[in-house]
């Protein structure tokens, strides 16, 4: 009987230590599900397999990812670097620990056989955007162009209809979008005009402070998910076709391809990785345009300790 007793006092006691080290956070997204986030879906469907459960929430219009993190709402938010820093000139304490893609895949659509030979001859044009972001505001300042701006709706029959004007999209989605309503278009990457911030998953520095052993647990899993998820892309892009009519199963894996291709290393021990340079020259891009402090460090923006040897 005291053995029977002393093997339920075990057994419970194990319980109890499972329930206490079970953790679970969320990574916010940024926008609504798509190819470029196939990691961190591909994570929580891995969630079976592991003691930490991360619940991914998709993002949408309106949604701030940075504001969420910082105020404590989720644990972990996507978004540009150069968002990072712009947060964190407020005081906001955010860490990107981990890119998902070497750079946000900005790009600038437009019709062809208007004459557009570089970013100059957008000079004057309408452009939907994404009124106040960033990157417009460094091309307009290094290349010295303006536009008609109005507010971005992802309107792509107002697009087919007005050959004057130009709008803004992923590079990866974007076009292919259009391709596969026939209507024609021609692009200019912002990364190749020189402005390419990490897209980049980030926290506070406070969890980081309290448990760098779950953060680096999450930096762990999306590594082995991102690599699951590009040899196997089928279960994620069945997942995201599940949650959003605005893609389709050739424009997801025509996104996959791009980004093997463009923006993750060969090497795929090295996903995640980012350089501190890069940092460093955005951080002067942003202060170029006004939207950090002079004096802004970004050092304190982002932490390479979670990715082991990125060289």
């Amino acid at each position: 009987m005291n053995k029977l007793k002393a093997s339920t006092l075990i057994v419970a006691t194990i319980l109890y230590a499972s329930i206490l080290t079970a953790k679970e956070v969320t990574l916010l997204m940024d926008w609504f599900p798509q190819g470029n986030q196939s990691v961190f879906w591909q994570a929580m469907l891995d969630n079976d397999e592991h003691d930490l459960k991360i619940n991914v929430k998709a993002g949408g219009p309106g949604v701030k990812t940075t504001q969420a993190v910082a105020t404590g709402q989720v644990e972990f938010g996507l978004n540009g670097s150069d968002s990072v820093m712009m947060a964190n000139s407020k005081g906001t304490g955010l860490v990107a620990i981990f890119a998902n893609l070497d750079h946000v895949p900005y790009t600038l659509v437009f019709h062809p056989n208007q004459g557009i030979k570089s970013v100059k001859d957008l000079d004057g044009r309408r452009f939907a955007v994404v009124l106040g972001i960033t990157y417009w505001k460094w091309i307009k300042k290094e290349y010295g162009i303006t536009a008609e701006e109005f507010p971005l709706k992802g309107d792509l029959g107002l697009f087919a209809k007005s050959p004057n004007m130009f709008q803004q999209g992923y590079s990866i989605f974007l076009p292919a979008r259009m391709d596969a309503k026939g209507i024609p278009n021609e692009q200019i990457k912002v990364a190749d005009l020189g402005y390419k911030p990490y897209s980049t998953l980030f926290t506070s520095q406070k969890l980081i402070n309290d448990d760098p052993e779950m953060v680096q647990e999450v930096v762990k899993r999306l590594r082995m998910a991102f690599v699951k998820s590009l040899n196997n892309p089928k279960p994620t892009m069945d997942l995201i076709l599940s949650k959003s009519k605005k893609t389709t199963p050739d424009i997801h894996m025509n996104a996959i391809e791009l980004m093997k291709s463009e923006f993750l290393p060969t090497d795929y021990s090295k996903l995640g990785c980012m350089k501190s340079e890069r940092w460093v020259e955005l951080a002067e891009q942003l202060r170029e345009v006004e939207v950090v402090p002079s004096d802004f460090d970004p050092s304190k923006s982002y932490n390479l300790s979670f990715l082991g040897n990125c060289e």
